[in-house]
């Protein structure tokens, strides 16, 4: 299966990243830079989330980023199609979540939404997204490239992954590696075609709507 062809390498991951964003606002970050970003270096970094935006929306997110803590490909696969607009339960179902433990982390995490503002008002920057390398030193409002340049920093000159030295074009083909990654969930699911299990989108759909999210 898809995640356990991946699990060695992700937990072997000692680098890690925040992201502080509004998943929902923030479309161009979330729909190119950040899923850029992680084809080049997902396999070599950990990333930890402090979504704004109304809590009706960005603490179901973040219970779903938690519950793919592994596997940042496909925490930003299910960030870009959140920010496309796609219905959030079909996002949900194609990253391969888990209703039960989705359900249970909206009903009991609620307090997420303010722990986000509060890790976000402590950084003082009036912008967004914001990547945080380490406390004090964070950025936003850059280029692809140049988000990518100072994320690679974090590795030292001898550690760099391969994404760092010779980064794929921002528009151009994927290396086939990283495409099986984007293309397959850990059910053999695709976001592309909308391949999501029909049980899953009925467990979850009622919950959505019953949260105000879709």
């Amino acid at each position: 299966m898809f995640i356990l062809f991946l699990l060695p390498a992700l937990a072997e991951a000692t680098y890690s990243i925040t992201v502080y964003g509004d998943v929902l606002r923030d479309t161009k970050f979330f729909t190119q830079t950040y899923p850029w970003i992680i084809d080049n270096i997902g396999g070599d970094i950990s990333a930890d989330y402090y979504l704004l935006g109304s809590g009706r929306y960005s603490v179901p997110q973040m219970c779903a980023l938690a519950q793919l803590k592994t596997n940042t490909f496909l925490q930003a696969q299910f960030l870009k199609c959140e920010a496309e607009g796609t219905q959030t339960e079909i996002c949900l179902c194609n990253s391969g979540i888990d209703p039960q433990r989705f359900r249970q982390c909206v009903s009991e995490k609620g307090n997420r939404a303010g722990i986000a503002a509060s890790k976000y008002s402590q950084l003082n920057l009036d912008s967004s997204p914001i990547i945080e390398l380490w406390p004090k030193n964070t950025i936003s409002d850059v280029s692809d490239t140049v988000y990518l340049k100072k994320i690679c920093t974090i590795f030292g000159d001898e550690d760099r992954p391969r994404g760092c030295i010779k980064p794929f074009d921002c528009n151009g083909d994927r290396d086939p590696q990283v495409e099986k990654h984007w293309r397959k969930g850990h059910n053999n699911r695709n976001l592309s075609t909308g391949g999501c299990n029909a049980t899953c989108r009925s467990s979850l759909a009622p919950l959505a709507a019953a949260i105000g999210i879709h």
